[in-house]
C-alpha cells in the first residue's frame, strides 16, 4: 500500500512505449474580467438561500449538490510550474529498457542527475528487469535534446525502490540540488517525468508528509503521477529535489507517493562499480532477495514488550478470540451485519500490513494479510451449516503468476487449538528466481460447534520460510474459543 494501500498501488513505470522527450505544459489561464458595479441608486437586498442552497455573485440560487468542484488535474499549470520545468529540463532523462537488440522499448521510466560523478537516480522497479536479467535486457537514456546512449546500474535499494545508474560514456548533465528533510504538510510541490507517450511533463500539487506508520517511507503527494513518471524528481517550491516519484493508488484521483530524497545519499556512497561487473546474475538475484528479507522483521515481529497496546492484539466475535493487530505494521477493519443471508449471520475482520516491495514490475513481496469470517447459523440444520462453512473455506483464491512462483504444496491436519478443534491447511511455494523467498497460505476452519464457526485465511508473500512459519505459529496460538 487496511486492504493495504500498496495492494491498490500501481507503479509509474510504463511498459512498451516510445515517447518523444518534448515538453508539455499548459499555458497559464488569463485573469477573469472584473464585474461592473451596480449602477442603481439603491441596492437591492440579495435573495435568501435555503439551508441546502447558495447564492452566486450574480444573485442566482443554486442547490449545493449541483456545485462541481474543479479537478486539480484539469487546471492550467501555474507560471511557477513552467519555471520549474524549464530549470530542470536538462537534468532529467528518459530511461528505457530493450529486449536484446530490439528497436522498440519494453518499458520506460524517468531519471535525473545528482552529484558530481555523473550518476542518475531512478526507481529500482524501472530497471529491475535489467538487474535480474542483465544478459537479456539493455538500458538506454534519452536527454531533453535527444542525445542517446547506454546505461549501467551501479547500486539498488529494493526497500526504498531506488537505483543509481550512469551512462556508459561521458554525459554532462547539470545535477539537481537535493534536500534531506521532509517538506511540511501542505507545501507546494511538483513532479516531473515522461508519462505515457506525452513527452517531458510537470504536474503541480501538494506534499502532505510521510504516510501512515512510516514503515513504507513514502511521502503523500496530492498531484498526478502517471505511468512512466517513476524515477522522476519531486521538487519543492524552490526547485530542490525532496523525493523521487514512485507510485500512485489505482482507482483514486491525485493520490501519489514519493520516496524521500534522504535515501539518495547512502545509495550514492554504495555506487562504486557497475553491479553486472561485480556479480553474476545468480549473485544479483541473491542480493535482491537479501535486501527484501532484511526488512521482514518490521512486518512479522510482534509488538515490543514495552509498547504493546492493550485490547488490540485480539478481538472477540461470537465466542472466538482472534488475532488482529499482531504487530505495529498491521491495521484491521471489522464489518458485519445483523441481517441473515443464506441462513448465516457473518462478521468479518480484515487485517493487512502497509508494506510490500517490488522485485519486478509485476512482482511484489514482503506483504501480509489475513481475514477472519465468523458465522452463526440461523435456522440451519447442522449438516447445512457445515456445508455453508466448507463453501466459505473453499472460496479463498490463492493467486500468483506461475512465471514467478512454483505451485503450492499443501498439507491438511486436524489440530487442537485453545478451546476448539480445527482443520488447518498449510500451503507453501518457492519463488523461481529467488530461492530464499516463499509464499505461505494458511486456512483455519473450526469444527467445534454446529451453530458457530470461524474460517480464517492468512497470506504471507515473499518471506523466508523460517520467519513465515514463526508468524503462523504465533497466529494460531492467539486463537481461542470461550463457550
Amino acid at each position: 500500500m487496511l486492504a493495504s494501500l500498496a495492494a491498490g498501488m500501481v507503479t509509474g513505470a510504463e511498459p512498451a512505449t516510445n515517447p518523444q522527450p518534448e515538453a508539455s505544459a499548459a499555458e497559464p489561464s488569463a485573469p477573469a474580467p472584473e464585474r461592473d458595479a451596480a449602477q442603481s441608486g439603491a441596492e437591492e437586498a440579495p435573495p435568501a438561500a435555503g439551508p441546502e442552497q447558495i447564492v452566486t455573485e450574480e444573485g442566482q440560487i443554486i442547490p449545493v449538490e449541483e456545485i462541481e468542484e474543479p479537478d486539480l488535474a484539469e487546471l492550467p499549470l501555474s507560471n511557477a510550474a513552467r519555471v520549474r520545468l524549464d530549470a530542470a529540463r536538462d537534468s532529467v532523462v528518459l530511461v528505457r529498457g530493450f529486449v536484446g537488440d530490439a528497436a522498440s522499448s519494453a518499458f520506460h521510466g524517468t531519471g535525473f542527475a545528482v552529484g558530481n560523478e555523473g550518476f542518475i537516480v531512478t526507481n529500482y522497479h524501472v530497471v529491475s528487469d535489467a538487474v535480474l536479467h542483465p544478459r537479456r535486457y539493455r538500458l538506454e537514456y534519452v536527454t531533453s535534446d535527444n542525445r542517446r546512449g547506454g546505461l549501467q546500474v551501479y547500486a539498488v535499494d529494493v526497500r526504498n525502490d531506488l537505483a543509481v545508474v550512469r551512462p556508459k560514456e561521458d554525459l554532462d548533465l547539470p545535477p539537481l540540488k537535493v534536500r534531506t528533510d521532509i517538506p511540511r504538510a501542505g507545501a507546494r510541490a511538483y513532479s516531473i517525468g515522461f508519462p505515457l507517450n506525452l513527452g517531458l511533463t510537470i504536474t503541480e500539487g501538494v506534499a502532505n508528509g510521510l504516510v501512515g506508520s512510516g514503515l513504507d517511507q513514502r511521502i503523500h503527494y496530492t498531484g498526478a503521477i502517471n505511468s512512466g513518471m517513476s524515477g522522476g524528481p519531486a521538487l519543492d517550491a524552490g526547485g530542490t529535489v525532496y523525493g523521487v516519484n514512485v507510485s500512485v493508488v489505482a482507482g483514486r484521483q491525485l493520490v501519489g507517493f514519493v520516496v524521500p530524497a534522504r535515501h539518495i545519499g547512502p545509495l550514492l556512497r554504495r555506487a562504486l562499480q557497475p553491479l553486472a561487473e561485480t556479480r553474476s546474475p545468480t549473485q544479483l538475484r541473491g542480493m535482491i532477495a537479501q535486501q527484501a528479507l532484511a526488512y521482514e522483521h518490521a512486518v512479522l515481529d510482534p509488538w515490543p514488550q514495552d509498547s504493546q497496546p492493550r485490547g488490540t492484539l485480539t478481538q472477540e466475535i461470537f465466542g472466538y478470540q482472534l488475532p488482529t493487530r499482531m504487530g505495529p505494521a498491521i491495521d484491521c477493519t471489522t464489518t458485519g451485519s445483523s441481517e441473515t443471508q443464506r441462513g448465516l449471520q457473518t462478521e468479518t475482520v480484515s487485517c493487512s500490513a502497509r508494506t510490500g516491495m517490488l522485485l519486478q514490475l509485476d512482482l511484489e513481496v514482503g506483504s501480509l494479510s489475513f481475514q477472519h469470517r465468523v458465522v452463526r447459523a440461523v435456522g440451519l440444520h447442522p449438516m447445512q451449516f457445515a456445508q455453508r462453512v466448507n463453501d466459505i473455506a473453499a472460496s479463498y483464491q490463492r493467486q500468483g503468476s506461475p512465471r514467478h512462483v512454483a505451485p503450492f504444496a499443501c498439507r491438511n491436519a486436524l489440530v487442537s487449538l485453545d478451546g476448539f478443534d480445527a482443520r488447518i491447511m498449510t500451503c507453501a511455494r518457492q519463488y523461481r528466481l529467488f530461492s530464499d523467498l516463499y509464499d505461505l497460505a494458511v486456512t483455519v476452519t473450526s469444527i467445534n460447534s454446529t451453530g458457530r464457526a470461524v474460517v480464517s485465511q492468512l497470506d504471507l508473500r515473499g518471506v523466508s520460510f523460517e520467519s513465515g512459519m514463526g508468524f503462523v505459529r504465533r497466529y494460531l496460538g492467539a486463537m481461542q474459543w470461550t463457550p
